[in-house]
């Protein structure tokens, strides 16, 4: 008898510690923020918890960038946000599903997402060197050499 009494102890010592471990991620989640300044630090964007655009902020210099080439830049700094919510929530979930199945799906998941996402892919005609300088026609993207961008490493 005392020996199922210490294994159903045990059992609901280990459901305490799991929800313990699930409110403080839940929690951590909750409060979770992620920012971004484009390359030539012309937008800079932070997101809420869900990837909602909580504040866009342009430099003066943005205005001197042309309509399509700030949208460009918008679209690409709120999908490097992403990546760092994509890279925080997943810190956050590793204590309580690391190495599972469900932290497998999840890194699927948010891999894929964010591999399909258009934002991060900028425009052939406005792809700049870093600096907000165009690229010339003839440079080949240095991405390729270093095993792709790195938004799409897990």
């Amino acid at each position: 008898m005392a020996d199922a009494e210490q294994r159903l102890a045990d059992y609901t010592r280990r459901v305490e510690e799991i929800q313990r471990r699930a409110e403080q991620t839940q929690e951590q989640i909750k409060n979770l923020r992620a920012r971004s300044v484009s390359q030539d630090g012309t937008v800079e964007v932070v997101l809420a918890p869900g990837g909602r655009l909580e504040r866009l902020t342009l430099s003066p210099r943005s205005l001197s960038l042309g309509h399509e080439r700030l949208a460009a830049t918008i679209m690409q700094t709120i999908q490097a946000a992403h990546a760092d919510a994509a890279a925080q929530t997943q810190e956050a979930l590793q204590p309580l599903v690391g190495g599972t199945r469900a932290m497998e799906f999840l890194q699927d998941q948010i891999g894929s997402a964010l591999e399909d996402d258009p934002a991060g892919r900028p425009a052939q005609d406005e792809a700049t060197d870093g600096r907000g300088r165009r690229r010339p026609d003839d440079d080949d993207d240095d991405d390729d050499q270093f095993g792709g961008s790195i938004m799409r490493r897990s």
